[in-house]
This record gives structure tokens, C-alpha cells and sequence, in this order.
């Protein structure tokens, strides 16, 4: 405190000589030191406390980004391999059901090729029972004209068939 007042007192005497005709300068700068001294004493611990905090709030939020980063580089990196597992998986289903397709597929042309071997069958047996109808027909009306003319009935007709053959 004797110290303050000592630096008070010196800066008194040298306002007195500016104010005699001197130069101004160099009281105005040591009242400047005087009051950034007294400022400092006053308030420098404030001052460094807000500014340490200051610095480790920065330090924590830089901390917390880096942390964040590195869960969002190990999330990346996870959801590569996910999508690396989905697209062998994918690969997969594709292989699979281009397989299962070709099964069925033969399946389908297995019974396909039956059926027609089917219908193909059925269909000569058919014209067969057609062809055999026609002729029977035909040979019927052709026998009944010629027994018309004849006046033979149709029981001694067939017997006569039947000798012949």
C-alpha cells in the first residue's frame, strides 16, 4: 500500500512539470502503466481464471468433438460392413432365386412336354375312333343301300359278312 502511494505521488509530480510548460508524454504514459498496474492487481485474477477456464472449455469441447468424431468414424466403418455383409447376402438371394427360377422353369417344361405327349396321345386315339366311326358309318350306309336293292335284312346280311370273312 506505502508503494502505491509512493507511485501516486510520483505521478502528482510529474503532472506539475507538464503543467509548467513541458512535454506531456511521458506522465501520460507512466499514468497509463500506473492504471493498467493497478487494473491488472485489481482484476487480474479474474482475468486469468475466465481466460484458464476460458481454455478448458474450449479443451472439453474440442475433446467431445474429437470423441464424437471417432464414434462416427467406428459407426462409418460398421455401417461398411453392413452394407458389404447386404450385398453378399443380396448376391446370395440373386444366386438363389436365379436357381429356384430354373427349377421351376424345368418343372414347368417337364409338364408341359408331358401334357402335349398326353394330348398327342389322346388326340390318335381319337382320330382313330373317328376314322373307325367314319368307316363304320360309311360301311353301314353303304350296306343298307345295296340292301335296299338286295331286300335282305340286316341279320342275314351280317351272316353273310361274317362267311365271307
Amino acid at each position: 500500500m506505502k508503494k502505491l502511494l509512493l507511485v501516486l505521488s510520483g505521478v502528482a509530480l510529474f503532472a506539475n512539470e507538464a503543467a509548467n510548460g513541458g512535454t506531456d508524454i511521458i506522465p501520460r504514459t507512466i499514468n497509463f502503466l500506473i492504471f493498467v498496474a493497478l487494473l491488472w492487481y485489481l482484476v487480474g485474477d479474474k482475468i486469468k481464471r475466465f481466460f484458464a477456464e476460458r481454455r478448458e472449455s474450449i479443451a472439453r469441447k474440442f475433446q467431445e468433438i474429437e470423441e464424437k468424431l471417432k464414434e462416427s468414424k467406428a459407426k462409418k466403418e460398421a455401417l461398411k460392413a453392413e452394407l458389404e455383409e447386404a450385398k453378399k447376402l443380396a448376391e446370395e438371394i440373386i444366386k438363389t432365386a436365379k436357381k429356384e427360377a430354373e427349377l421351376v422353369e424345368s418343372k414347368i417344361k417337364a409338364q408341359v412336354e408331358e401334357e402335349i405327349t398326353l394330348l398327342q396321345k389322346h388326340f390318335e386315339e381319337f382320330k382313330e375312333s373317328e376314322i373307325r366311326k367314319t368307316k363304320q358309318e360309311a360301311v353301314k350306309e353303304f350296306m343298307e343301300e345295296i340292301l335296299k336293292d338286295i331286300h335282305i335284312t340286316s341279320e342275314d346280311a351280317a351272316k353273310l359278312i361274317l362267311k365271307a370273312a
